[in-house]
């Protein structure tokens, strides 16, 4: 399973409810007729990041089975069928970065997660057995993604959990949590889109 992660801002004299309305109506349109390969997206306010200049903004998760399905997952975004909805949510934005990731741990979709825990590890060290522990030890875990190729601005690994996640890091390892409040589409039953 591969995450496309799209963090973006929107311009000072949006309205954030007219953005965020924009953004679940995006992602209900899209699930509703899912391109083949997509498994579910969720969307998400965020606290800073530094990848967004320091600043707040939104998170949207887009699961996907395989790279493949990254181009049916471009093409359909932006068709013109759904030009509008895609508008509705581009035109009132600044500025946006993407990523990928790749599943490690947990679940593979975890759209209820509420806090995100970004780790870069010590340049030159074996991640497996710390990201373990990590993991082993923590509360409030979900699921574990690293950053594929090194594909967009974000840290390393995200360690994706309930608002009670607590991790333990060693020592050389680079840190910062991120609290999300899941927006939609249907994050209330768990179930996204793609899903039954």
């Amino acid at each position: 399973m591969l995450a496309y992660v799209f963090w973006h801002v929107p311009l000072a004299d949006s309205d954030p409810h007219q953005y965020e309305s924009a953004l679940v109506g995006f992602h209900s349109d899209l699930g509703a007729e899912p391109p083949p390969g997509l498994e579910g997206s969720a969307t998400y306010r965020v606290s800073e990041l530094a990848w967004l200049d320091g600043r707040r903004g939104y998170e949207d998760w887009c699961f996907v089975a395989s790279s493949a399905a990254l181009d049916t997952l471009n093409q359909a975004a932006v068709k013109p069928e759904r030009w509008e909805v895609h508008a509705a949510v581009s035109r009132r934005t600044d500025f946006g970065h993407g990523g990928l990731y790749y599943h490690l741990h947990g679940d593979t979709k975890p759209i209820a997660g509420t806090r995100v825990l970004w780790l870069r590890r010590p340049r030159g060290i074996r991640y497996e057995q710390p990201l373990r522990e990590m993991i082993d030890g923590a509360t409030g875990f979900l699921s574990c993604w690293r950053k594929l190729m090194v594909l967009g601005p974000g840290d390393e690994f995200a360690i994706v959990g309930d608002d009670t996640l607590q991790v333990t890091v060693p020592a050389g390892w680079q840190s910062r949590v991120v609290e999300r409040t899941p927006l939609g589409p249907d994050l209330a039953s768990g179930a996204g889109p793609g899903r039954g």
